[in-house]
C-alpha cells in the first residue's frame, strides 16, 4: 500500500454524494454527483483538495509565501490565497489579463476574494502566461514555494486519489463512468491513478474547458508520471488511456455563450445546484448533450466555482 503524503485539514470532508434526475430534450438521465462544491465556503471547489497536500509541503519546508497563477477568476488562486492566509503565509498571485491596464476595472468574484485577504497580484499578458512556470520561478525568493496552475502536478494529485477512496464508501455500486472538467489535469489524474490503485475499471473522462485533447492526454500523463516516480506504487498513465471529450469549449476559456448561461440557469432552477460558467457549466453540458457516451448511472464531480457566477 502507497503511503499517503502529509496533509492539512482544510477541507470539509466527505462532501456528499448525490443523486439528480433530470430530462433533457427529452431524455431522461440519473446522475450521481459529487459535490466537491461544498468542500467549503470560501474555500470551496476541487483545489482545496490538493492544496491540503501542496500547502502541507510547503509547510515542511518552511515557506513563509506561496507563488501560483491562474486566470482572472481563478478558483485556484482564490483558495490559495485563501488558504495561505489562514496558515500565516503570504501569497503572490499571477492573474493573466487581455487588459493593458486592469487596475481600470472593479475587482469581482474571485479576483476580489484575493484582494479581500491582501493577496499580492501581479498581472500579466496572456503572452507572459505562457511562460507562467519560469516566471514564477524566477519571483521565488528562497522562502518562496511556488504551486503550479492549478494545484496540477504530482504531489497535488494525491487530493484526488483521495477521493476515490471516499466515493467507494458512498456508492452501493461503481457508477458507469466518472464525468469532470479539465482545465489543467490534476483532478482527472488523481481519479485515473485512484480508480486503478484500488483495482476498479470505472472509466474517466475529462471534459475539456479550454485547448483540446491532445494537450490534456499529454497533461493527464506527465501528472501521473510525475507522482508515480515520487511513489513508486501509483499507477503511470499513458497519454492514450485519457478520454477527453471535446466540443464543449464554446468560445473558449471563461467565456461564455448565451446558450451556456441559460443551461446554468435551467439546472439551478430544476435542481437548487448552481454550476459555474469556467469549469462545471461546460463540462456538465457533455452529459446533458452526449448521455449514451457516459452509460445509465455517470457520476459527476462537481469541482464547485460559485464565484465565478458574481463575477
Amino acid at each position: 500500500m502507497v503511503t499517503e503524503p502529509d496533509r492539512l485539514d482544510l477541507a470539509r470532508l466527505p462532501t456528499p454524494l448525490e443523486r439528480v434526475n433530470l430530462t433533457w430534450q427529452g431524455h431522461t438521465s440519473s446522475i450521481l454527483i459529487k459535490r466537491d462544491d461544498l468542500t467549503g465556503m470560501v474555500l470551496s471547489g476541487n483545489k482545496i483538495r490538493k492544496l491540503e497536500y501542496l500547502l502541507a509541503d510547503a509547510r515542511r519546508q518552511g515557506a513563509t509565501r506561496v507563488l501560483t497563477c491562474g486566470g482572472i477568476q481563478s478558483n485556484h488562486c482564490r483558495a490559495t490565497a485563501i488558504a495561505a492566509t489562514r496558515l500565516g503565509m503570504k501569497s503572490l498571485v499571477l492573474l493573466r489579463s487581455n487588459h493593458p491596464d486592469p487596475n481600470t476595472l472593479t475587482p469581482t468574484g474571485n479576483w476580489k476574494l484575493c484582494n479581500e485577504v491582501g493577496a499580492q497580484i501581479r498581472f500579466v499578458t496572456p503572452e507572459e502566461y505562457a511562460e507562467r512556470s519560469t516566471l514564477m520561478e524566477t519571483l521565488a525568493g528562497p522562502s518562496d514555494y511556488v504551486i503550479p496552475e492549478g494545484g496540477s502536478n504530482g504531489l497535488g494529485a494525491w487530493g484526488y486519489v483521495r477521493t476515490v477512496d471516499e466515493l467507494i464508501a458512498q456508492w452501493s455500486e461503481p457508477p458507469s463512468s466518472i464525468v469532470c472538467a479539465v482545465g489543467s489535469g490534476g483532478t482527472m489524474a488523481g481519479l485515473m491513478m485512484g480508480l486503478r490503485r484500488r483495482e476498479l475499471s470505472v472509466p474517466v473522462y475529462g471534459v475539456c474547458v479550454c485547448d483540446d485533447a491532445p494537450t490534456f492526454q499529454k497533461a493527464v500523463a506527465t501528472i501521473s508520471q510525475q507522482a508515480h516516480e515520487r511513489w513508486p506504487s501509483l499507477p503511470s498513465l499513458e497519454a492514450d488511456e485519457v478520454h477527453i471529450v471535446e466540443g464543449f469549449v464554446g468560445r473558449g476559456y471563461a467565456l461564455s455563450t448565451p446558450e451556456e448561461l441559460a443551461d446554468i440557469s435551467k439546472i439551478a432552477q430544476m435542481t437548487g445546484m448552481f454550476l459555474d460558467p469556467v469549469y462545471t457549466g461546460k463540462a456538465f453540458r457533455a452529459l446533458l448533450m452526449e448521455p449514451q457516451r457516459f452509460g445509465p448511472t455517470p457520476l459527476f464531480i462537481h469541482t464547485g466555482g460559485l464565484f465565478g457566477l458574481l463575477a
